[in-house]
C-alpha cells in the first residue's frame, strides 16, 4: 500500500531539501545568481515532505490497527539496532580511527580535499548516531515518570512542536528560510557577509549553523517516522518524551544561535 512508501518519500523529500540547501549555502560566494533548477529542487523536496505527511496522517488509524495486529510476528531489525547501540563506543571508536586514517592519507596528496571532507563526515557521524538513538528500543526508559510541565500553556506549546505528530520542525522551517534568503539575496543583487573567511564575529558562521540545522531536520524526521511506520525493517514503536525533550534541548542551542546569527547577517549585510 502507498502508506508503506510514505516514510521513504518523506526521507527523500528531506534529503532533497537538505542537499539542495547545503549546496546553496556552501557555494554562495561562487555564484552571481542561482538557476531555476535550484528553486525547483527546493520546492520538490518541500512538496514530497508534505505529501508523505498527508499520506501518513490520512492512513494513521488504519496503519495503527495493522501494526497492532501484526506487531508480534516477523523480523524486527530493531534487534540489530539495539546491538549496535550497546556497542556504540566500540563501533564508534573504530569508525573514528578509520576516518582519521583516511583523512590523513588524503591530506598527504591534497590537504584541501581532506579539510573539505571533514564537515560531511562529521555530519554523517551525527546522522548515524541520531538514527541509532531514535530507532533503538527504549525499554524501561519510556515507562519513567511524566516529564510534562504542569502549565497548560506550555503543554499546548509543546504539543505544537511534538515531532512525533509532524515532521515540520523548527530546524526545518529555519533551514528553509535561511536557504531562501541566500537565494533571494543573489536574485535581488545584494551580498550577505557569512563570516566564512575566519573573520566571523560569532561563535560559528551561518553556513556552519545550516549544517547543524540539517542534522536536526533528519533527527526530527526519524522520530516522526518510527512513531507511525515501519522503516527499513524496524517496526513502529511509540516514542517516549525523553527523545523529544532532548531534541528540544538541541533546538534551543542550535536553532537559537543560528537564528540570531541569521538575523544579524540580514540586518548588517
Amino acid at each position: 500500500m502507498i502508506y508503506k512508501a510514505a516514510p521513504y518519500i518523506l526521507i527523500i523529500g528531506l534529503l532533497i531539501i537538505v542537499s539542495d540547501g547545503l549546496w546553496v549555502v556552501d557555494t554562495y560566494d561562487s555564484y552571481v545568481t542561482y538557476s531555476k533548477e535550484t528553486y525547483i529542487y527546493l520546492v520538490l523536496g518541500i512538496c514530497l515532505t508534505i505529501i508523505a505527511y498527508l499520506i501518513i496522517q490520512h492512513e494513521r488509524r488504519r496503519v495503527t490497527q495493522t501494526i497492532n495486529n501484526d506487531s508480534g510476528t516477523g523480523k524486527d531489525n530493531r534487534v540489530f539496532i539495539n546491538k549496535m547501540w550497546r556497542q556504540k563506543e566500540k563501533v564508534g571508536g573504530r569508525l573514528i580511527v578509520f576516518f582519521l586514517v583516511t583523512l590523513v592519507i588524503i591530506s598527504i596528496f591534497d590537504f584541501g580535499v581532506a579539510v573539505s571532507l571533514l564537515q560531511p563526515i562529521l555530519f554523517l557521524g551525527f546522522l548515524g548516531f541520531s538514527f541509532l538513538y531514535i530507532m533503538k528500543d527504549e525499554g524501561e526508559d519510556k515507562e519513567g515518570e511524566d516529564i510534562q510541565p504542569k502549565s497548560h500553556k506550555i503543554r499546548y506549546l509543546l504539543r505544537q512542536i511534538d515531532y512525533r505528530e509532524h515532521p515540520f520542525s523548527l530546524a526545518l522551517i529555519l533551514f528553509i528560510m535561511i536557504v531562501l534568503s541566500f537565494m533571494l539575496s543573489k536574485h535581488f543583487g545584494f551580498e550577505l557577509s557569512l563570516g566564512t573567511s575566519g573573520n566571523s564575529n560569532y561563535v560559528m558562521s551561518l553556513p556552519d549553523g545550516a549544517w547543524f540545522l540539517a542534522e536536526l531536520v533528519f533527527a526530527c524526521g526519524f522520530i516522526y517516522i518510527i512513531q507511525h511506520c515501519h522503516f527499513f525493517g524496524i517496526r513502529q514503536a511509540n516514542q517516549g518524551d525523553d527523545k523529544v525533550m532532548l531534541i528540544h534541548f538541541a533546538e534551543i542551542i542550535i536553532c537559537g544561535a543560528t537564528f540570531l546569527i541569521w538575523i544579524m547577517t540580514l540586518v548588517l549585510h
